[in-house]
Order: C-alpha cells, then sequence, then structure tokens
C-alpha cells in the first residue's frame, strides 16, 4: 500500500546528479552506498558528541534499507562526493502539513567533513533536497538548525525564533 502516492510514483523520481563548482558531485544513495551512508553518519554523530554506535550492531539496517528503497518510500538520502571520496549526507523524509495541506520535505541530517566546509558542499546537498522535494509535489523543504543540521544560509527561507526553518517552494506550472 502506497501512503503517499502522489509523492512517490517510481516513474517521476529520478536520480539527478548535483554538480557545483568546486567539483563535488551528490547522488542519490543507493543500496552499495549503505556502508558509506553509515560511516559518514558516524562521523556526524562524533561531531555531535553522541554515543558512539556500536560497529557490530546492525539494528534498523533493515528499517533504513526498507525506508530508502522499498516502496512506499519512506526517507531519502544523498551522499556528496569529492573526486571518488565521500564528503557529506543529507537525509530527509515526508512530513503532510495540515495547516497547508500538503506535504513537505523534512531535512533530517546535513553533515559535511569539515576538511571540506566553505565548498559549497552544504549547499549542494540542500539543492539536491529541494530538487526531490520539487519532484514529489512538496510545497516546501523544513528543516530545524542545530547538531543535526547546521546553520544553512538560503535566499529565501524563513527561520523562526526557535531555528526551525522553511524553505517555501514554487508551485508546479499548470499544464
Amino acid at each position: 500500500m502506497n501512503l503517499f502516492p502522489a509523492l512517490v510514483p517510481r516513474n517521476r523520481v529520478s536520480t539527478p546528479v548535483f554538480q557545483p563548482p568546486a567539483g563535488t558531485v551528490v547522488r542519490r544513495v543507493s543500496r552499495l552506498d549503505l556502508d558509506v551512508l553509515m560511516a559518514l553518519c558516524d562521523l556526524h554523530g562524533q561531531a555531535a558528541q553522541r554515543p558512539a554506535r556500536d560497529p557490530e550492531a546492525r539494528t534498523g539496517m533493515l528499517e533504513l534499507t526498507e525506508a530508502l528503497f522499498d516502496p512506499p518510500l519512506r526517507a531519502w538520502a544523498w551522499i556528496a562526493r569529492e573526486r571518488g571520496t565521500a564528503t557529506g549526507y543529507a537525509a530527509a523524509t515526508i512530513g503532510f502539513s495540515l495547516l497547508e495541506r500538503g506535504y513537505y520535505l523534512r531535512l533530517e541530517s546535513l553533515y559535511v567533513d569539515p576538511a571540506h566546509h566553505g565548498r559549497g558542499v552544504e549547499a549542494c546537498l540542500l539543492d539536491a533536497a529541494r530538487e526531490a522535494a520539487e519532484q514529489m509535489g512538496c510545497f516546501a523543504v523544513h528543516w530545524q538548525q542545530g547538531a543535526q543540521l547546521p546553520p544553512l544560509p538560503v535566499e529565501g527561507a524563513r527561520v523562526d525564533a526557535g531555528g526551525n526553518v522553511a524553505l517555501r517552494l514554487q508551485p508546479p506550472a499548470a499544464s
């Protein structure tokens, strides 16, 4: 049963490649990328001073794999690479706003290796999430700045006093 039929038609969600000037390539995560994604998540956890994950524990991997790859999709993730080396990742889920009566993409985490800060990697990962949200017909991309997400200066984004950020997307053109 597809919980988001309007959001995830398999033929509409492409796997775009995003390339900022610095030579970074951002791609949607594939099953082959899961070990790299987990390694980046572990680095992110260390940077956020979270307790270390047991490297032998694979708990949650089945759920993660199902959420990322099995219909209905419930999570999306992207990995940024520079010259083949993973430099960061972003992960998102879908939410629904009763007030707006529409779906939004919730950016859950975004991490870039400190050695690659200032090279546009964060913006490129955010662009990948924004593009996915537009493809799925979402009205906005939401995130909360903090340990999971650094401050992302984005033109047109609204930030409230609690650090909640909303980036409204252009509605799709009528055909």
